[in-house]
């Protein structure tokens, strides 16, 4: 039964890496008229629903293996992009997992994905002024937390969302005889 239990989520943390996936490639650079490299990151929803409804091991699976994924998929493995969007996974995965271990009850879902967006923004940076070294990028890093929470909000309140539904459905099947 444990062995069902296992690969029954195994299966569903695929799905939603199936679907990070999906939208990260569907994800256009809504927010680039505004500040060059700025995006919803809507993809993240993936990574925050894993970390709430599974915990740490499997979202930090979808943490590493979405940007990797995506990355060949679009045929730009280890590119800029590759790069920058890895470093800001991982960064944002691990300090999600920090704040919600270490806050437990006192953080909402969207206090960890605002979290996640601002740490997601502050790894690309972080790997952007190690490759280029160029000091005047620092005034750049303000706008780049600002939108990072803005977008963590954003993701968080969906994220809140298909949480909500996810509840509700496996409620109404415990219901159900079948």
């Amino acid at each position: 039964m444990e062995c069902q239990s296992k690969l029954r989520n195994l299966i569903i943390v695929s799905l939603f890496l199936a679907g990070g996936i999906a939208l990260n490639l569907i994800e256009p650079p809504v927010l680039f008229f505004i500040a060059p490299g700025i995006k919803i990151g809507i993809a993240n929803i993936a990574t925050l629903i894993t970390l709430c409804y599974f915990g740490a091991t499997y979202s930090i699976l979808v943490g590493i293996l979405r940007p990797i994924l995506v990355s060949l998929i679009k045929g730009n493995f280890f590119t800029l992009e590759f790069i920058l969007s890895f470093a800001g996974s991982i960064l944002a995965t691990f300090f999600m997992i920090i704040f919600k271990k270490i806050f437990k009850e006192k953080i909402s879902i969207v206090g960890v994905s605002m979290i996640g967006g601002i740490m997601h923004n502050i790894g690309q940076f972080i790997m952007v002024y190690f490759i280029s070294k160029i000091e005047y990028l620092f005034y750049y890093l303000p706008i780049l937390i600002i939108f990072g929470g803005i977008s963590g909000f954003v993701i968080g309140y969906i994220s809140k969302f298909l949480l909500k539904r996810l509840k509700q459905y496996e409620d109404e099947k415990k219901k159900s005889p079948w």
